[in-house]
């Protein structure tokens, strides 16, 4: 990437081409013509350089804005999934307490038929 520094350098010596070719005599004059071509096609150059460097930096916050977008996405989607998470979570310590229940009733001496009647009543 040119700095700012360089890129003045090239102008000025576009510049002092462009002046020396002017002030030609003799046998530099009939170069006149190309020498003010090539000056005025480098300072063409310099500013589409500068333009494309300014282009790049607007893409590189576009890029940025769009990365922390991504960031709030991911965000968003891992708390779904935690959620998602979660729900399991809540039904299996239910599961796991009916279950308990069971256990329970039964080691305290209770039959079956006892427990399925006192969960259809329930």
């Amino acid at each position: 990437m040119l700095t700012p520094e360089r890129i003045e350098e090239i102008k000025q010596t576009a510049d002092d081409s462009w002046f020396a070719a002017d002030n030609s005599r003799g046998a530099e004059a009939h170069l006149r013509g190309e020498v003010f071509a090539l000056c005025e096609g480098t300072n063409e150059l310099l500013a589409a350089l500068e333009e494309s460097q300014q282009e790049g930096e607007r893409l590189n916050e576009i890029c940025k804005q769009l990365a922390g977008e991504e960031m709030l996405f991911q965000d968003g989607k891992y708390e779904t999934e935690m959620q998602r998470v979660q729900g399991k979570l809540a039904e299996a310590q239910q599961t796991i307490a009916r279950q308990q229940k069971v256990i329970d009733w039964y080691e305290s001496g209770g039959s079956m038929g006892e427990l399925v009647e006192e969960g259809v009543q329930s």
